[in-house]
Order: C-alpha cells, then structure tokens, then sequence
C-alpha cells in the first residue's frame, strides 16, 4: 500500500537519483536522502514519527 508521503520519497528519490548522474548500487542512499528532505517540509506528515515512542512531540495525550 502507497501513500502520498510514501509516493513524494519515490519522487525526490528519482530525481536525486537522476542528478547524481543514474547511478547503480546507490538507491536506498537516494531513499534516505528523499525521506530527510520530504519528512522536514513545513507541515509534513511523517508517520514514522507519530510512531515513535521516544519522540516526546508526537506522543499522544495520556488517558483522562
């Protein structure tokens, strides 16, 4: 299953993936790269983080 965060790595990933020349062997680089650049656009969604347990900022309330 895709989402649009998920569709917006793939994006950036091929275009870094283009600018560095096409290169072989360097995907999952080009990955981690796009999902640092998507993930701190102003108003991101990241899901990873909203799962974090240890990111304070995103932890949900605790129970009334």
């Amino acid at each position: 299953m895709t989402n649009d965060r998920e569709d917006k790595i793939r994006a950036r990933a091929y275009e870094i993936w283009q600018r560095e020349g096409s290169e072989d062997g360097v995907a999952l680089d080009h990955w981690i790269q796009a999902q640092e650049e998507v993930d701190a656009e102003p108003g991101a969604d990241t899901e990873e983080s909203a799962r974090d347990p240890d990111n304070l900022e995103n932890r949900p309330p605790p129970p009334s």
